[in-house]
């Protein structure tokens, strides 16, 4: 498990193979923290465009990019773009795998679906 936070996100979002000194990660961590919170649809959405991505049914714009409250999130096959949603951030667009994304995201799920059950 990742550091402590406090509130209602007890601990920063941690999957296998997270590397706390990547900036990719870091990103997908803010992500997972600012927009994605404890919130099973919006995990499970982002999840569907990455599949979507990985398994070839990419033909969709719809799938292809999605706008939430922090990032924006353009998903490839291999790669993915997650920058500001807002331009007035100074934040820069983040490269970060695919594979990475959907481990993290696949993570998150499961730590979601764990603390409903408590």
């Amino acid at each position: 498990m990742g550091e402590s936070l406090g509130g209602p996100c007890v601990t920063v979002p941690d999957w296998p193979g997270r590397k706390a000194n990547d900036g990719g990660h870091a990103r997908i961590t803010a992500f997972l923290v600012l927009d994605i919170q404890q919130s099973l649809e919006k995990a499970e959405a982002v999840r569907k465009c990455i599949l979507a991505q990985t398994r070839g049914e990419g033909g969709d714009p719809d799938q292809r990019e999605i706008v939430m409250n922090a990032y924006d999130v353009t998903f490839g096959p291999v790669q993915c773009v997650i920058e500001p949603a807002f331009d007035d951030t100074g934040e820069v667009a983040v490269f970060v795998k695919t594979a990475d994304l959907l481990a993290a995201i696949e993570r998150r799920i499961a730590d979601i679906k764990g603390f409903d059950r408590t």
